[in-house]
């Protein structure tokens, strides 16, 4: 059924059409296979809803549709800088070195609104001044500079007002280009703003392919003359979350306020997230690991000596909560050896996954990841709030 009519105690019963608040498409509980499709109860019940595609992108189930950066987003962001649009460029703040995409700035304008999704995750410690001056040092390789980053929460509600009046602010009466990495929050943006949109012109919410491309984008009507598009989430190579199966993502992507785990540590030992990761104490005077993760994501702490069977003996492992299939014993991943000189504070980010830190000094420590997830040792300047 495609229409629901309403109750009513007169001789006639109103047909409206119900249509999907996330990308428009018109309900219907017949064929799964179709757009707009949600099963009978939902359909029947008669509330606002999101049909299961919207449903699935939402809670990160098995939908996933990552096409990499290539001539087809050219030719949008091509568009986009032609008219000199607004480009909304969504980021996640757990994983920011994930939500960068290589080699994009030379086909964004200067009209670049900067979105940070997600800010609730990270501690409440930690400096948002540092966070937005983070952002910038690294977008600045890529030649962005926004008119404004914006830290949001899409699951408090922080700030998504104040975006829709940027983007009004910004964007000049033109059209509006929303684009980000696989799973950095762009689609629960956008349907936090569907929840507050009132459409006051007589054109719809649609999902097609862009012109010129194979891309479905949604668009969403601003007015008369211009239209919010949302493109489709980039495949990052260099993030874990485009390595592991999407029915696992939502275990590794924090879902809500990270707890910092101190482990007090000293050479020989080593530490297992899942099966995704291993991270080994080779050399080194005693210090603290202090590990910020998802809390779905644990950690196993063993001898380097025993690390390797412990490791294969988890990938093996039916009872966990999650781990990916992708990897069966420690030969599926990839060595990284770091040696760290100076006595300062560091952080060692495994991208997609979290990041672990440390005092250094004079130490030797292994990182074992999936190819292509990067890794990167940095000193760690990050000032907490007070």
């Amino acid at each position: 059924m495609f229409f629901k009519r309403t109750k009513s105690s007169g001789v006639t019963q109103e047909i409206r059409v119900r249509r999907c608040y996330g990308c428009g498409a018109i309900l219907q509980d017949l064929d799964p296979n179709e757009v707009g499709y949600v099963p009978k109860e939902k359909f029947e019940s008669g509330e606002d809803t999101l049909c299961e595609r919207c449903y699935k992108l939402r809670h990160y189930s098995t939908y996933k549709k990552t096409p990499d950066f290539n001539m087809d987003y050219v030719a949008i962001l091509s568009d986009a800088k032609a008219e000199n649009a607004l480009v909304v460029y969504v980021l996640n703040a757990f994983c920011l070195t994930g939500s960068l995409l290589d080699g994009i700035g030379k086909y964004l304008s200067d009209n670049v609104l900067v979105v940070v999704n997600k800010r609730d995750v990270l501690p409440r410690a930690y400096s948002d001044d540092f966070l937005k001056k983070y952002v910038t040092l690294k977008l600045k390789p890529e030649g962005i500079t926004p008119k404004d980053i914006l830290l949001t929460s899409t699951s408090k509600g922080v700030n998504i007002d104040q975006m829709m009046e940027d983007i009004n602010k910004l964007r000049n009466g033109k059209n509006v280009y929303f684009i980000g990495a696989y799973q950095v929050g762009k689609s629960s943006l956008i349907n936090s703003l569907l929840k507050e949109f009132h459409n006051t012109t007589e054109k719809m919410i649609t999902t097609s392919p862009y012109p010129g491309t194979t891309l479905d984008v949604i668009s969403i009507p601003l007015d008369n003359e211009s239209y919010i598009y949302d493109t489709p989430g980039i495949y990052n190579p260099k993030s874990i979350v485009s390595f592991i199966e999407p029915e696992i993502v939502k275990y590794v992507i924090p879902r809500n306020e990270i707890r910092p785990e101190r482990y007090p540590t000293k050479d020989g030992q080593s530490f297992l997230m899942s099966n995704l990761c291993r991270i080994d104490y080779v050399k080194g005077p005693k210090c603290d690991f202090t590990f910020y993760k998802s809390n779905d994501v644990t950690i196993e702490r063993c001898k380097i000596s025993k690390a390797e069977s412990t490791f294969d003996s988890l990938s093996r492992n039916q009872s966990l909560r999650f781990k990916t299939n992708k990897v069966h014993s420690i030969k599926d991943l990839v060595k990284t050896s770091f040696e760290i000189k100076e006595n300062v504070p560091y952080r060692i980010r495994i991208v997609g996954l979290g990041f672990f830190d440390f005092i250094g000094s004079d130490q030797v420590i292994d990182v074992y990841a999936p190819q292509g997830v990067r890794l990167i040792a940095e000193k760690n300047e990050v000032p907490q709030a007070e």
